[in-house]
């Protein structure tokens, strides 16, 4: 491929051009059918009535009629009213079966039209052809089948009914494809035909043209620039109209707030004046908020929930593409700097979009993991170009970036803290000839903290203006004092936070011990209840008792802190206090703060379950032709070695004295360290790491495979990779 791409074509006699147009169009035939015997894009659309609010969840089957909890899509739906739900099945493995569990709670519930999509065909059940379809079911019984729809009670704790997926909304026959594949080849040849000629017509005519066209193609920006634009149109198919949930909902208000009324705020009502807040940071709700000004200028009077819920919800997570576009292209720009070419370039961007920037975790909601990996990537990028060109421009700029960071995760506020220094002390005491004079690396830390606090002042300003203090965000109080209590949980339920989010190889290896799970320990009542977070004959109460702020209603680590907090908000609010979350955060500070001290050793010991509970976060990418187990095996297997390849490469900058290698770490690393060491760590905390730790791995390969070939050939002359 590297040759290809750094070569000049040749042989451009009418044989050879007419030859290798027909070889694309063959190759384009056989993407066609490779992408339709493997590609299952499936959208299965229905129409749902529940009498009580909750999650449903919907199961795919393989072709030996297994379910698996990995082929599993959970949404929510509200009481009492039909709502259309779409769910996109993206799978390369062969569906075959579909369990639908329309409730987890008692009482009725009616299914209307179910429509089968694809690009192959169209099917819709309803009412009695859907009863005929259904296989197969379980606490659940039919009431009624009427023309429009099926009435069904819930008899039992697990309702669910099955369905057969028909084949011709699947695995399309032979003659379906051809003339698709037979239409895209002829485009492809085309296509290529003609830019054979263009090229071949400027070689002769305009060499000097067709010297730097081939230059900006093979080292230029040209085919970076084309692959992020279409790993970018890509990701939007990950951007759906599902409702926005969970910590998206604040920055979803706080952006609507912002383009209905100019006012960070969380009020979710009509009026006018909405309340400031800094509970969260700013900078994704400003990005959705000018997206929105752009894209739906006329919205401003709409109501919220057609931006939560509604036909805005997919406008308003488009705005995500923006992040997806420059993560790509930063993770680009850092493997070329520092791997010298467009392949190193290509394949971790090519990971990165795999693992992390095509996953409808990131990217098919309003959490800020997604903006925060794109900026610690030019972040990094700029510390990189900082120590290498020893320029007050880029260390200047850098700062601005780390600005920019911590205003979409506080946490870079303190991570910035501890990088700083650690950058500098690298600079003092690096190899010669890259060691700097002590004045020099002052003055240029003081220019990057410069800058890092003049991009803070606006909004530091405007909180102090508000609400008196210099705070980023009014949730740090918190997230401290739910570590210290976590701390404090059982060492029985440690087991249970390192087998949370464990990787499979590690469960295989401790199934039938007291180390591993048995039936019922994460449900109510198990010995590790009060670490599932996730969907259980809890989760419900749970949410209601965080939302109500009743704790003793909670079983959950996570909803009875929550419900502790609001519990306090609740008090503050009714006896009148200006500012109930700042005064509850100042208390849960304080209070975690003499938790800590109390047991130092305790919370550095739980640091390292933490971490590891973290760790394992890399999104589960499907691999063709290999069973779940073995593709998610690979999966973890990438996690591991990415990690310890990020981790070696800022250890071997740091005690080997090469700066730049701990200017391309010091972020990621302190990331992951910073979360495991202050917070729960859930794994979605270590999630903006990942495109740098691939790189990391991309880099550590590429030099190992440098290494075996200098063995390998007779010496040349030593070029250091980097």
């Amino acid at each position: 491929m590297h040759q290809a791409l750094t070569s000049e074509p040749t042989g451009q006699s009418p044989r050879k051009v007419a030859l290798r147009s027909l070889a694309v169009a063959f190759l384009a035939i056989l993407l066609v059918f490779l992408q339709a015997r493997l590609s299952r894009d499936l959208q299965i659309v229905f129409d749902l009535r529940v009498e009580r609010p909750g999650p449903y969840q919907l199961y795919l089957a393989d072709d030996q009629g297994n379910f698996s909890e990995r082929l599993n899509y959970t949404r929510s739906t509200r009481a009492g009213e039909w709502q259309r739900h779409t769910i996109n099945v993206n799978t390369l493995r062969k569906v075959t079966q579909v369990r639908m569990d329309p409730t987890t709670m008692p009482g009725r519930v009616d299914f209307g039209a179910l429509e089968l999509r694809s690009r192959w065909g169209l099917l819709t059940l309803q009412g009695p052809a859907l009863r005929e379809a259904i296989q197969g079911m379980s606490d659940l019984s039919v009431l009624a089948v009427e023309p429009e729809m099926i009435r069904f009670q819930v008899t039992g704790a697990d309702p669910h009914f099955v369905y057969r997926l028909p084949r011709q909304v699947i695995s399309p026959p032979t003659r379906q494809i051809w003339p698709v594949a037979l239409g895209t080849a002829l485009v492809a040849g085309l296509v290529w035909l003609a830019a054979e000629l263009a090229l071949g017509w400027m070689r002769r005519e305009r060499p000097r043209w067709h010297q730097g066209l081939w230059q900006t193609v093979a080292r230029g920006w040209l085919l970076p620039l084309v692959v992020c634009l279409g790993l970018t149109w890509k990701a939007s198919d990950r951007i759906s109209s599902d409702p926005i949930v969970g910590d998206g909902i604040q920055n979803m208000l706080m952006a609507v707030n912002l383009f209905k009324h100019g006012t960070f705020s969380l009020d979710n009502n009509s009026s006018p004046n909405p309340r400031p807040t800094n509970f969260r940071e700013p900078l994704d709700p400003l990005v959705v908020a000018l997206h929105l000004k752009l894209a739906v200028p006329d919205a401003v009077d709409r109501p919220m929930a057609d931006f939560r819920s509604g036909d805005l919800t997919r406008t308003i997570k488009l705005s995500n593409l923006l992040w997806v576009f420059l993560g790509l292209a930063g993770i680009w720009a850092l493997a070329r700097r520092l791997g010298g070419s467009n392949l190193a370039g290509a394949v971790a961007t090519g990971l990165s979009f795999q693992i992390f920037f095509h996953g409808g975790t990131y990217i098919d909601t309003l959490y800020t993991e997604l903006s925060t990996a794109t900026l610690m990537i030019w972040g990094t990028y700029g510390l990189l170009r900082a120590v290498q060109q020893q320029s007050l421009g880029w260390f200047f700029g850098s700062g601005m970036l780390m600005g920019l960071l911590a205003l979409g995760k506080a946490a870079f506020a303190y991570i910035g803290v501890v990088a700083v220094p650690l950058l500098m002390a690298a600079l003092l005491i690096a190899r010669r000839p890259d060691r700097f004079a002590f004045s020099q690396v002052i003055v240029w830390g003081l220019v990057m903290g410069f800058a890092f606090l003049l991009t803070l002042s606006p909004w530091l300003a405007r909180n102090y203006a508000h609400f008196d203090n210099f705070r980023i965000n009014e949730r740090g109080g918190l997230i401290l004092w739910g570590r210290a209590h976590m701390n404090n949980m059982s060492n029985e339920e440690v087991l249970g936070l390192v087998y949370d989010h464990s990787p499979t190889l590690y469960r295989r290896a401790v199934a039938g011990t007291h180390l591993g799970e048995r039936p019922g320990d994460f449900e109510r009542g198990g010995r590790w209840q009060r670490i599932n977070r996730h969907l259980s004959t809890f989760w419900e109460s749970d949410r209601r008792a965080a939302y109500a702020g009743t704790p003793e209603q909670a079983i959950s680590f996570h909803y009875n802190l929550a419900a502790q907090y609001n519990q306090r908000v609740f008090r503050k609010r009714d006896q009148g206090h200006p500012f109930p979350d700042q005064a509850v955060g100042d208390e849960m500070k304080r209070e975690a703060m003499a938790m800590l001290k109390e047991r130092p050793w305790r919370h550095v010991a739980m640091t390292a379950a933490f971490f590891w509970h973290g760790f394992w976060s890399f999104k589960k990418v499907e691999v063709p032709l290999v069973s779940i187990a073995t593709q998610d095996a690979i999966g973890e297997l990438l996690n591991l070695f990415a990690g310890v390849a990020l981790f070696g490469v800022f250890c071997y900058g740091l005690f080997r004295r090469h700066a730049q290698w701990v200017a391309v770490t010091v972020l990621p690393v302190g990331l992951l360290v910073f979360y495991a060491f202050l917070s729960h760590n859930i794994p979605r905390y270590s999630s903006p790491a990942h495109p740098m730790m691939l790189l990391a791995l991309v880099l550590v390969v590429r030099t190992l495979w440098l290494r075996w070939r200098r063995r390998q050939h007779p010496p040349g002359p030593e070029r250091m990779v980097g």
